[in-house]
């Protein structure tokens, strides 16, 4: 449950996946498709300390929870972008399986660049 305050009000959000592939030296290496991200409004707000506990101890460190309405729109590993915010995906929570809500916990990370898609 999450209680709507002044700026804490629906967001934009652009879903960009990661991809990998192998680089010419034999590599494997990852980037972020830009060209067509979903786009969804959510509710961002600081992850409660029990969720960042829990999320720690499985090496996945949070610190925002993200809350749509409807079904997933991203995964694990993928990154939202917030107006030049960037959010690593950590977990995805489709409450009941039912697609009404769903909650993804993200870790912000500012020393990395991103920007809003066009």
């Amino acid at each position: 449950m999450f209680y709507l305050r002044p700026g804490n009000l629906f967001k934009d959000f652009w879903v960009e996946t990661k991809d990998t592939a192998v680089s010419s030296r034999g590599r494997i290496k990852s980037d972020y498709r830009q060209d067509d991200p979903a786009h969804f409004l959510a509710v961002l707000a600081e992850a409660k300390p029990e969720e960042i506990e829990r999320f720690h101890h499985l090496d996945h460190p949070i610190t925002h929870t993200i809350t749509q309405s409807g079904p997933p729109r991203a995964k694990a590993k993928d990154r939202l972008v917030h107006n030049g915010r960037i959010f690593y995906v950590q977990g995805v929570d489709n409450i009941g399986e039912l697609s009404l809500w769903t909650i993804y916990y993200a870790q912000e990370r500012s020393d990395v660049y991103g920007d809003k898609p066009d």
